[in-house]
C-alpha cells in the first residue's frame, strides 16, 4: 500500500499539476489534523515560493495549509512592503517582520507607500487569481482551510474586509485568521457571517498590553469570541508562552473556541527553538487535542535561527515527523 508520502511525490512528478487532479492527501494523525503555516517559509526567496510549499508539503505528506497572504503576493511588491527577515538572523520579532512589521516604530513614507500600493493590490486582484492558486493545490491533493491575509500597520476598512472574506471563500477555506483588534472585529462578524465563513483571532500575547484595543489578554479574546458564533481563536502557542501564558492550560480552557492553533516552540525568554526544545508544551498540546478529540488543527509553524536558510524544508519535515512520534 502507497503511503500518503507516496501519493503526493508521484502527484508532483508525474503530470503538470494543470493536467492531474491527485488522490487527497491526509496529515490526520490518530484524529489529529496536522497543516503547516505557510508562515514557516517566510525566509525563503519570494520568487517561485508557492512552488516550493507545496512540493514540500507533498514531500512531507503535509495536507493542510494555513496560507499566508505574501507567499501569494507579487514578489517585488511583497518584498518593499514586508521586508524581509532572514531566518539565521535570530529569533522571530513576529507576523510582519521587519520594519513593517506590527509592534514597530513609524513607518517611512516610501514603506507606508508600499503598504498603501500592496493593499490595492490586494482590493483590486481578479479573485481567479485566487481560484488558480486553490486549483495548484487541489490538484495534488492539497487542502487551504485557513487563509491568513495579514494586514499591515494601514487602517483596515470594511471594504478590506469584505474582500478578505471573498478570497477566503474562493480559496476553499473556511476559516479567515487574522490577529484583529476588538474595535475591527465588531465590523467583521455581519461580513463573514455574509460568506459563511469563521474568523479566527490571532495576537499577540501580553506583547503590546499598552493598546487596550488590540488583543493581549485571555479575556480580550474571550470578549472577542463572543461577538460572534462564527468567532474563535487561532493562537501561537509559542508567542503566548513568551507573553506569560500557560498555552497548555488556555488550551484545556477554552478548546470550545479554538479553531487552530499555531504551534511553534519557543522558551520563555522569546527565543524560538526546535519542536520539544522550549516552554510550550508542543507534545503536551497535541496529546490532549488527540485524547480528548477536540477538533483543533495543529499547524506547523517555524520561524527559529538557522545556519541556513534552506534547511527550513527540514525543519518542517522533521516537525510533522515530531508529530507523528508524539501521537503513535
Amino acid at each position: 500500500m502507497r503511503t500518503r508520502r507516496d501519493f503526493g511525490k508521484l502527484a508532483l512528478a508525474s503530470l503538470p499539476l494543470s493536467c492531474v487532479a491527485a488522490p487527497k492527501i491526509s496529515s490526520r494523525i490518530h484524529g489529529v489534523e496536522i497543516g503547516v503555516a505557510a508562515y514557516s517559509y517566510n525566509g525563503l526567496p519570494r520568487e517561485g515560493l508557492l512552488d516550493v510549499i507545496i512540493k514540500s508539503m507533498t514531500d512531507c505528506g503535509i495536507g493542510d495549509c494555513l496560507l499566508y497572504a505574501p507567499a501569494i503576493e507579487p514578489p517585488d511588491l511583497a518584498s518593499k512592503a514586508r521586508p524581509m527577515r532572514l531566518l539565521s538572523a535570530g529569533p522571530a520579532p513576529g507576523r510582519g517582520g521587519g520594519a513593517s512589521g506590527r509592534g514597530r516604530g513609524p513607518a517611512t513614507p516610501e514603506q507606508a507607500a508600499a503598504m498603501e500600493a500592496l493593499r490595492q493590490w490586494h482590493l483590486t486582484v481578479p479573485l481567479n487569481y485566487y481560484v488558480n492558486i486553490r486549483k495548484k493545490f487541489s490538484d495534488v491533493g492539497l487542502t487551504i482551510h485557513t487563509y491568513e491575509r495579514s494586514f499591515l500597520r494601514t487602517v483596515v476598512s470594511d471594504e478590506d474586509i469584505d474582500r478578505a472574506c471573498a478570497v477566503t471563500k474562493t480559496l476553499g477555506a473556511t476559516t479567515l485568521a487574522e490577529p484583529f483588534s476588538r474595535s475591527v472585529a465588531k465590523r467583521v462578524a455581519p461580513i463573514a457571517a455574509k460568506y459563511g465563513i469563521r474568523v479566527a483571532f490571532q495576537g499577540r500575547p501580553n506583547v503590546n498590553p499598552a493598546d487596550p484595543d488590540l488583543m493581549a489578554k485571555q479575556s480580550d479574546f474571550a470578549e472577542a469570541v463572543g461577538y460572534s458564533k462564527n468567532f474563535g481563536t487561532s493562537i501561537d502557542v509559542g508567542d503566548a508562552t513568551m507573553g506569560g501564558w500557560d498555552a497548555l492550560q488556555f488550551v484545556k480552557d477554552t478548546h470550545a473556541t479554538v479553531f487552530s492553533l499555531n504551534m511553534k516552540d519557543r522558551n520563555k525568554a522569546g527565543v524560538s527553538v526546535p519542536w520539544g526544545e522550549g516552554d510550550a508544551h508542543i507534545k503536551d498540546i497535541l496529546q490532549l487535542v488527540r485524547d480528548k478529540k477536540y477538533p483543533i488543527r495543529c499547524y506547523i509553524d517555524c520561524d527559529y535561527a538557522t545556519a541556513d536558510d534552506n534547511s527550513r524544508l527540514a525543519d518542517i519535515r522533521r516537525c510533522f515527523e515530531f508529530a507523528e512520534s508524539a501521537l503513535a
